[in-house]
């Protein structure tokens, strides 16, 4: 069928070493774009682009006995859902017969992405796909027998041959039962797609360091011995733990990518970085339920937040929102408890229901001060949302707000299952929750978030999984507001530098032609926080101390090579940069500093700096960690200055030595030349900038213990990084 338009022809594979072959775009894929009204050409384009470059790093379907690993890395609320989706119909495009979907580990979760699939793929019009779920029990043996049936059918060439796609729980119980319904069939010329959705989730090997396997683990391994030629795509915002697991384990990536928000996405920057001040609100630590001592009343703040949402709900209805199909939400996310769900439920309930009498009754004794206290949230919440609509507009429609409002629980209190939100049932939504509102669940429409919890116990992956209140909301962003106690809005903002710094380091390693297993694991971290839970964490990792004051290399003496490159290129600095000497009344000649300045640009120096290396791996490995540090600051502020001391020495012809310790390794004694009270010298530890960094080049000639050998001029590199600048680097050995 050469001119048949509908015809897929996989071409032949490329030569590259990598193996990647080049997919066709066919009807699914292009049937998908051209019925997804929300996307501008330019982010349809975006989106070809970047689903053809992950499908062609997937096992070509002409490839027999291949399999490899992928991992897709987007951000919270991002669109990576429509990625997988897309992901999908370019494999039918290019003859995988079967795709699988790992859909998280709540049944919401599985029933949301099985019915996104069902709506983007057009499954029920298109007879293009077989779909199956292993939700209650849907896929028995009599679904086995239509996957063979669907087989036969692409293994005689028929036309009318459907793409098998299975959506299953990413759980045990439901792995082991599609494994073994699946055991009795043939796949050994089967090309097979499996995406695990949230990838670093529930099936990372947690018993890797027990030389054990987790049972989610075992089960997903058991599943993909199945098929002989396949990919496992793990889609995920928060790449931690995926990265961190052993390089010789079945679920670390071969391959990645990493993903491009559309132009209405918004996330971390626009919160927590750009408007904090606007969009993100405090809740006191006082406002936080004590489980030893529950409260008895709501706290104000979460009063503020209902305020904050009804206005917002009210704007919406005067905007036609309603007719329009689209909602309004709230999140209120505390702890796991589920009494703290309902006490919460409670509250927003028993608030609705009061102010909702107080507004009908203009007799109300509280009337009019309700009234101001709408006004006053309204006035922030119009002072970032632009619309022709004044107070005066939005005050009658408060009550229908709350008529219009429902309140939800979404966990599994009552029942053995989390009900679905019926969001074309009603308009605006409060929903509370804890597992339920965690990772991977849309709240449509989220405008006030309520997160009244602690940071746990520092997981960062964890933590940015809550932030549900990212997504495509740039139309109505001056309606958020996010409500968190201080620790969180601390966690989130330190997130933001980590989150950015891990994705353009692995597009920049990308882009240069290499593969995702030679990244060298890096995260510049919070002092609080910990790139994910310990249980998996494989590989073996450095990590920096995350507090200010000096940092210096413990053996700058040992190799006598590498003693002379840092000493070419502590020359280099000398030569290169305006230094001139310094001093305060009353220092000796051999206390004047010969060469200073207080007003290097952090971003020239850098480079030199970089050049400065080490025999001892931890010695290399606190460089490499600085480095990451000091890069960050010059991206941060690309004129940040920095102050720099080369001095007294043998170089400058002052006898300066320095005796090693009679330890194993050996240690420089007293590095820095200590205090003078007769000549004014504050000493070295005390020449640094309060603001900024501040480097010290020591030249001593260091003698052994037993004082049978001299090292002559040994440059040694100090660095001072105040407390507000320096941050804690895990960097891999």
């Amino acid at each position: 069928m050469p001119n048949d338009p509908t015809s897929i022809t996989v071409s032949a594979e490329n030569s590259r070493e990598s193996g990647s072959w080049s997919p066709l775009q066919g009807t699914a894929f292009t049937d998908l774009l051209n019925a997804n009204e929300a996307l501008s050409d330019e982010e349809k384009e975006r989106l070809v682009q970047e689903t053809m470059l992950i499908m062609s790093e997937c096992v070509a379907p002409n490839r027999m006995d291949t399999t490899n690993t992928g991992l897709v890395i987007g951000y919270v609320q991002s669109g990576k859902t429509l990625s997988f989706t897309s992901l999908s119909a370019l494999a039918r495009d290019n003859q995988y017969r079967l795709v699988i979907l790992l859909a998280g580990t709540t049944n919401n979760l599985v029933e949301q992405s099985f019915d996104r699939l069902k709506g983007d793929l057009r499954v029920a019009s298109a007879r293009e796909w077989n779909l199956f779920t292993t939700q209650r029990k849907g896929f028995l043996q009599s679904e086995v027998e239509r996957v063979n049936t669907e087989l036969a059918r692409w293994r005689r060439g028929s036309p009318r041959a459907r793409t098998i796609l299975i959506v299953s729980m990413k759980q045990h119980q439901h792995l082991d039962h599609l494994a073994r319904l699946l055991a009795e069939s043939d796949f050994s010329d089967v090309p097979t797609l499996i995406i695990d959705d949230e990838g670093d989730q529930a099936g990372i090997n947690t018993k890797a360091k027990q030389n054990d396997e987790s049972t989610t683990y075992t089960r997903i391994n058991a599943l993909r011995s199945l098929f002989p030629q396949h990919s496992y795509i793990l889609y995920t915002a928060t790449p931690q733990a995926p990265l961190l697991i052993s390089r010789i384990d079945a679920l670390s990536p071969d391959f990645g990518r990493v993903l491009t928000p559309g132009t209405h996405y918004v996330g971390g920057q626009e919160f927590f970085v750009e408007g904090p001040d606007k969009y993100v609100k405090l809740i006191p630590i006082s406002d936080v339920p004590d489980k030893e001592e529950p409260p008895v009343e709501p706290p104000e703040s979460l009063r503020a937040a209902l305020r904050d949402f009804f206005i917002g709900v009210a704007i919406g209805l005067l905007e036609d929102e309603f007719q329009k199909g689209r909602n309004r939400s709230m999140m209120i996310h505390p702890a796991v408890a589920k009494d703290e769900h309902l006490m919460f439920k409670r509250w927003a309930e028993q608030i609705k229901k009061h102010w909702a009498s107080i507004l009908q009754n203009t007799t109300h004794p509280n009337h009019a001060e309700l009234l101001d206290q709408f006004r006053a949230s309204a006035d922030g919440l119009l002072a970032t949302y632009e619309t022709d609509l004044s107070f005066d507009d939005i005050s009658p429609i408060l009550f229908e707000a709350m008529e219009e409002t429902a309140v939800e629980e979404l966990n599994t209190r009552e029942k053995n299952r989390i009900t679905p939100v019926d969001w074309a049932g009603e308009y605006s939504w409060i929903l509370v929750g804890g597992i339920g509102l965690d990772r991977g669940f849309t709240v449509e429409g989220l405008t006030v978030s309520y997160m009244p919890r602690t940071t746990g116990v520092g997981n960062a992956d964890n933590i940015q999984q809550r932030a549900r209140f990212f997504g495509y909301k740039k139309r109505y962003l001056g309606l958020c507001r996010i409500y968190l106690t201080s620790a969180n809005i601390d966690a989130f903002t330190g997130y933001v530098t980590h989150e950015e710094s891990i994705r353009g380091s692995i597009r920049h390693h990308l882009d240069q032609g290499k593969t995702l297993k030679e990244w060298r694991r890096s995260y510049p971290l919070d002092q609080s926080l910990k790139p994910t839970r310990s249980s998996v964490i494989l590989l073996e990792m450095y990590q920096s101390k995350g507090i200010g004051g000096w940092i210096t290399p413990d053996h700058p003496f040992d190799d006598s090579e590498t003693v002379a490159d840092n000493r070419a290129t502590a020359q280099r600095i000398l030569q290169d940069f305006d230094l001139a000497p310094y001093g305060e009344e009353g220092w000796s000649e051999e206390q004047i500093v010969p060469k200073f300045s207080n007003r290097l640009s952090l971003a020239e120096i850098i480079p030199l700096i970089g050049q400065f290396r080490y025999r001892w791996p931890d010695d290399n490995l606190q460089h490499g960690a600085l480095m990451l540090s000091l890069e960050r600051m010059i991206a941060d502020d690309p004129s940040m200055l920095c102050s720099y001391y080369a001095l007294s020495g043998p170089w400058s012809g002052v006898n300066y030595k320095r005796s090693l310790t009679d330890k194993v390794p050996p240690k420089v004694r007293q590095l820095f030349q200590g205090s003078n009270a007769k000549t004014n010298y504050p000493g070295a530890r005390a020449l640094i900038s309060e603001e900024t960094v501040t480097f010290q080049l020591h030249r001593y000639d260091i003698q052994t213990a037993d004082k049978k050998r001299t090292m002559k001029d040994v440059p040694i590199l100090a660095v001072h990084i105040p407390d507000p600048l320096m941050e804690r680097v895990w960097i891999e050995r």
